[in-house]
């Protein structure tokens, strides 16, 4: 019984694994790919009951203002870690293409993005990673976070197959060790069979004025 139930899951995650692994590879630069992945081929697509409203377009400067005050904590067994998910000059290096990306694809595609930076930019830091689906439907503009600033080391950092390579970023609920920082003036959490999904956002659209760029405290802290 217990073989019977290994291979089954074995079976589930290739079968994940695979569909989101047909993601193609539309743009890159040394720390930043975007990538397209068709909707019927995302794990648990079914889970997006809205439809997609690609093309759209909207301004690099407004989506910065719209995920750049996104913020969230890492709990482990020993501490907590609070944090702004974007550092703001990796937002700027990234947000012109991801803007354009959602502009260029069409209502079955679903963006996904992987972007590394060096936060602390000293000899002996790693680069963090950060992972995530993006695409807008009628209730607004939908972001699903897979990793959270991971740890990626120096070597990695410095080779573009390596740091690509990330887990399938699931629609699924499931506990994780990071969550996203609840915003009810932002954003909302998309409620998955009964439960919040604390990494998928909806950021209504809208009202684009409400979201502006807030200045940043150093909120980098650890508490027992």
């Amino acid at each position: 019984m217990k073989n019977v139930i290994l291979l089954l899951s074995i079976l589930l995650f290739s079968s994940c694994a695979s569909g989101f692994k047909t993601k193609r590879l539309v743009y890159s630069t040394q720390k930043l790919a975007i990538y397209e992945l068709d909707r019927d081929e995302l794990p648990n697509n079914k889970l997006i009951d809205n439809k997609i409203k690609h093309p759209y377009k909207i301004s690099p400067k407004k989506l910065i203002d719209i995920i750049g005050n996104v913020r969230f904590i890492k709990t482990t067994r020993i501490n907590k870690y609070n944090d702004y998910v974007f550092h703001l000059d990796e937002l700027n290096n990234s947000a012109d293409d991801i803007s354009q990306t959602l502009e260029n694809f069409d209502e079955k595609k679903i963006v996904v993005v992987v972007s590394i930076y060096d936060h602390l930019q000293s000899v002996i830091s790693n680069f963090k990673r950060t992972s995530f689906l993006m695409w807008i439907d009628n209730e607004g503009l939908n972001v699903v976070f897979g990793d959270i600033q991971d740890d990626v080391s120096k070597d990695k950092g410095l080779n573009f197959y390596d740091w690509t390579q990330i887990d399938p970023i699931s629609l699924e609920f499931k506990p994780d060790e990071n969550q996203i920082i609840s915003d009810n003036d932002l954003f909302t959490y998309k409620k998955v069979k009964g439960y919040y999904h604390r990494k998928w956002l909806i950021f209504p659209l809208k009202d684009l004025d409400k979201y502006r760029l807030k200045e940043r405290v150093d909120i980098n802290k650890k508490s027992d």
